[in-house]
């Protein structure tokens, strides 16, 4: 009889153990707000009708070892299926992985599909980007606006096999744009999506590491002086060349998969070897120090070799990494990342565009977001709040 139910004794016995586990531990830890709270004992009908449930969720919340667990079975199903415990994130070939949506609520595949043909960009886009373009040179300005194809876009070989006719096809979100009548020319005239360059940059340099969501290494220099002779025109080879530095690093999407290690080789501008000066985040800006700590993700370089000239970056977060690259042709760059926007007030918001729109006659203004962000509203709802005042008539 033993031997027979031998097993079934061993597995209420090591369940045991994590069950026993979460008891002591409710009994010892502060409860966390953010994970469900064991019910209370039911003293009506209603109340013992809910703690099943309840109690179902404080479980599945508080079982015992049940981060180490978690992690355990994300290592076993990477390591048999190169499966994710996360709809966000997704294998490709070639050693390659991609963001695969913007959020668990997204359907598969759905970043990717935002940057690759087939699909078109939402409605919203074209008349943001008459809108903001107008608005800018009403006001006397004249930005540029850079979409960066991002992974999928320039490696298309790399995506599974299903996706690559869709990511290799010039008929993506951004290209529809460019190409449609209802476009105005101001905006088409000023867009640059180097698609192409990139596509042939990658065979000599590096502008995604595999593992890698963000775009980073010694291809972003040549991505800048692309878009700074496409805009502006200017000779840009006397310009120093800035060192590198070359260093092991763990996956920028790494928080979406716990338990797994995801790791590449990155390349970066050496600053302090290059007499750059530099800057990143919040205590950048001392001059408007409220606003750049709700901002959080901004830049700043200043380069003494460099022409006496300012470029300004308004940006997605693709903008912190490659801001250092475009110091090797400015004396000043400032990079604002517009993620947070949302959260300045009204006089903050005046604040900050007194800010960047400061200078005009010595400053460069470079609107930088990646393609999924630029084609489906991330760019519209940072730079709305931005645009400028019109200029007053004299």
């Amino acid at each position: 009889m033993l031997g027979r139910n031998a097993g079934k004794f061993a597995v209420v016995a090591l369940l045991s153990v994590p069950g026993v586990m979460s008891l002591y531990n409710a009994r010892t830890k502060p409860p966390d707000p953010n994970l469900a709270q064991l019910p209370a004992r039911p003293a009506t009908t209603a109340q013992l009708l809910e703690a099943p449930p309840r109690l179902d969720a404080w479980i599945n919340d508080h079982f015992g070892y049940r981060v180490d667990l978690l992690q355990l079975n994300n290592r076993m199903r990477f390591k048999l299926f190169r499966e994710f415990p996360t709809v966000q994130m997704a294998a490709g070939r070639h050693g390659r992985y991609f963001l695969a949506a913007h959020g668990t609520n997204m359907p598969p595949f759905q970043a990717v599909m935002a940057a690759c043909g087939g699909t078109p960009a939402r409605a919203s886009t074209i008349p943001h980007l008459n809108r903001m373009f107008s608005a800018f040179h009403q006001a006397g300005l004249a930005p540029k606006l850079m979409v960066v194809p991002s992974a999928p876009v320039v490696y298309p070989e790399d995506v599974p096999r299903f996706l690559e006719r869709a990511c290799a096809s010039p008929d993506t979100p951004t290209a529809g744009v460019l190409a449609s009548p209802q476009l105005e020319q101001p905006a088409r005239d000023n867009m640059y999506y180097p698609v192409r360059e990139m596509r042939e940059i990658k065979k000599s340099a590096l502008l995604f590491p595999k593992t890698w969501f963000h775009w980073t290494g010694d291809g972003l220099d040549q991505v800048a002086r692309a878009s700074l002779s496409h805009f502006w025109q200017r000779p840009l080879d006397q310009a120093p060349v800035l060192a590198t530095k070359k260093y092991l690093h763990h996956s920028d999407v790494s928080h979406l998969f716990d338990g797994v290690l995801l790791e590449s080789e990155i390349i970066e501008p050496d600053l302090e070897a290059s007499q750059v000066k530099g800057c990143w985040g919040g205590d950048c800006y001392p001059e408007m120090a409220e606003v750049a700590r709700k901002l959080g993700d901004i830049s700043r370089f200043s380069n003494p070799r460099a022409p006496a000239r300012r470029l300004l970056i308004i940006s997605d977060s693709f903008g912190s990494k490659v801001s250092a690259w475009y110091a090797r042709y400015y004396g000043t760059v400032e990079q604002f990342a517009t993620n947070n926007a949302d959260q300045l007030t009204p006089e903050q918001i005046l604040a900050f565009t007194s800010y960047l729109y400061r200078d005009r006659e010595h400053t460069d203004i470079l609107i930088l977001y990646h393609d999924a962000g630029a084609m489906f509203d991330v760019l519209r709802l940072g730079t709305e709040r931005l645009l400028p005042a019109p200029a007053a008539k004299s």
